[in-house]
């Protein structure tokens, strides 16, 4: 009889065991998915605060009158990683920045070339915002 209590015993500590093991595993799964998650919103955030330097500029010289001209400067890096922003139909503005696509629209048409990670010319003139050209 005594060893029959003691395989019921080893057999329901090995059941818990693996219960627990189970339980442990979920919190593992469910952290691992935040953290991934927060790491994604990250990025996103990164790639629109890089097109909102960008747009700021175009915004100003939108804004202001005839004749202005300013260069400012993109990051060559940001936390280590390279980008790329560039301007599509002259009417959006695309940022890629780790395998991540972040869009924004303009308000107005912007003629030029892309935008590069460094010094950048932005000018105004007949009404007509100039990036680099």
């Amino acid at each position: 009889m005594l060893k029959k209590n003691n395989a019921q015993f080893a057999i329901e500590f090995i059941m818990l065991i693996a219960f627990m093991f189970v339980i442990f595993l979920g919190f593992i799964a469910i952290i691992t998915s935040k953290i991934l998650e927060a790491k994604e919103n990250e990025r996103q955030e990164i790639a629109e605060n890089i097109v909102l330097l960008a747009k700021n500029e175009i915004d100003l010289a939108r804004s202001v009158s005839d004749g202005y001209i300013r260069t400012f400067t993109l990051p060559a890096k940001v936390n280590g990683n390279s980008y790329t922003i560039e301007i599509v139909d002259n009417r959006e503005l695309v940022v890629n920045y780790l395998d991540r696509e972040h869009v924004m629209f303009l308000a107005t048409n912007v003629v030029g070339e892309n935008l590069n990670s460094g010094a950048n010319t932005i000018r105004k003139e007949n009404g007509v915002v100039y990036i680099n050209n």
